[in-house]
Order: structure tokens, then sequence, then C-alpha cells
């Protein structure tokens, strides 16, 4: 490991065994190699601890704990962190050999810059869905939508400034509030404009789980605990809100159309039939 690169990356893993070696090893080809990489195991399968066991690298410490959620796994392992860069990485997951060097060298260059994510990919079964561009920028541009990415470094005395990540939060979102809580203090997050991570989506992940079953709580909270913040920027937030709203009933329409045009099609399809035998 690299001992003057100044990061710690932090890896929170539940039942990724399957996936947690190649995670790592996109961090043992890194253009420039992090300090330490900590795994807090959060109560996984035997399968997973199974895996994990067979870790060997003197760099690498691992954790194991009770399950108690991807936030606390997340502030027990920056706790123990001795650089000032924190890098975050989901189990499942990677990053090109490119990513560690490149948002270093923003951090190191930049002292606006809170934290630095980049483009990514999300795929299955290696298999790409889309490439995701966040924006990043200010408090501002994330108090509608997450304009970043889990998958991100960050500066440690910033996660010390807000207490860490919210560990109330164990139906998700806690990044995109982690992000407004840092942000809200001072600082930008920088997007590098390259497709440098890659995110897995996995039939049962904890994201969609979120956006389908918890999406208004956890919205509902976001906006309480940074009340401030939203009031602030009350009259941005209710004009994009009103734009999604509207671009949301304009997609409806178009697909309500759609359906009933095609639907029109079915049930009209045999009388036109039958009318042309008659006619014939």
């Amino acid at each position: 490991m690299n001992s003057r690169s100044n990061v710690t990356v932090i890896i929170p893993c539940f039942n990724d065994g399957k996936y947690i070696i190649e995670a790592l090893q996109s961090l043992y080809v890194q253009t420039l190699l992090p300090e330490s990489i900590i795994i807090v195991d959060d109560g996984s399968d035997a399968e997973t601890k199974k895996v994990l066991k067979n870790i060997k690298y003197s760099s690498v410490a691992i954790i194991y704990q009770e399950n108690k959620g991807v936030s606390n796994a997340r502030n027990t392992a920056i706790e123990l962190a001795q650089t000032d860069y924190i890098l975050n990485l989901d189990a499942d997951d990677y990053f090109e050999p490119s990513f560690i060097e490149k948002a270093v060298n923003v951090l190191n260059n930049n002292n606006q810059v809170v934290a630095v994510s980049s483009y990514c990919r999300a795929f299955n079964n290696d298999k790409t869905i889309e490439i995701i561009k966040p924006l990043g920028g200010k408090v501002k541009d994330f108090i509608v939508i997450n304009n970043g990415r889990a998958n991100s470094m960050f500066l440690k005395k910033s996660w010390e400034a807000v207490g860490g990540f919210d560990e109330k939060m164990n139906d998700g979102y806690e990044d995109w509030e982690f992000w407004i809580a840092i942000l809200e203090h001072v600082g930008t997050m920088y997007i590098i404009k390259e497709v440098l991570s890659h995110y897995r989506i996995k039939n049962t992940s904890r994201d969609q789980k979120a956006l389908k079953n918890h999406d208004f709580e956890l919205r509902k909270y976001i906006y309480l605990k940074h009340k401030v913040i939203y009031e602030t920027y009350l009259d941005f937030y209710v004009v994009e809100l009103l734009l999604q709203n509207s671009l949301l009933r304009n997609s409806l329409h178009k697909a309500k159309n759609s359906i009933e045009f095609n639907l029109g099609k079915s049930i009209l399809k045999p009388f036109r039939f039958f009318k042309n035998k008659v006619v014939k």
C-alpha cells in the first residue's frame, strides 16, 4: 500500500462474499494505492464470512460485528481511519484503476472541494444498464435529487463535522443525506466526467427496496432534518418539484394514450377483419 496517498478505503459488507474479491482487486490495481483498507462485516452469512477469513493482505483490516446497518458499518470503519481522505466502496461494486489518483489530485488542488465522485456505469450480469452522470455541486444541487454517488472520496474532517452517516436511515438514502449534511457546512462535490466506477444492480438491491417501499418517508426525513436548507432555497425547491410533477404527468398522459390506442386497435381488429370479408 502507498503510505503517501492519504487514503483509507472503507468497505461495508453484508452477504456480498460473491463480489468482494472483485472490489478488492480493483483497489490493488490503482495507479495510486490506498494506505489501508477497512472491511466491516455487518453480520453476514457463513458463506461471506468464509470468503473474508481467506483475505490475508496485511493492509486489509476486517472488523466483524452484528448487523447494525450500512451507516453504522461505515462509521465504525471511518472512526479507525488514520488518513485525511476516506473512500467509500460498496462490497459489490468496483473502481477503474485511475479513480483514486484522479480524486486525490482534485482534493489536493482545490480546498473548496470536500467530496469527489465520477460518472458511473450501472450494470447487471456484466451487461451495461446505463451510464449515470451525477452533477455534483453545492448543497442546493442536492435538495431535490442525489447528485452524487455512494462510492465517493471525501474528507474525514467533513465526516467528523456532521457526526458521521445517519444511523437512523437503515432503509436507504443515507449517502444522499450525508452529502447534504457535509455540503451544508461548506464546499462542493466535484464530479470527474469519466466512467471510473461500476455499480452493480442486483435483483433485490437495497436501493430498489428504498425507492419502492420507503421513498416518501426517507425524503420527508431528509427534508425535516435539513429544513433550514430547504427553506433557504424554497423558491428553487418548489420550481424543481413543479417541473418534475409536470414531466411525470406528461409521461403518464403519453403512456395512457399509448395504452388506449393499442388497446383500441386490438379490440377493433376482428371487426375490421369481418368488415373486409363482407366487402369482398
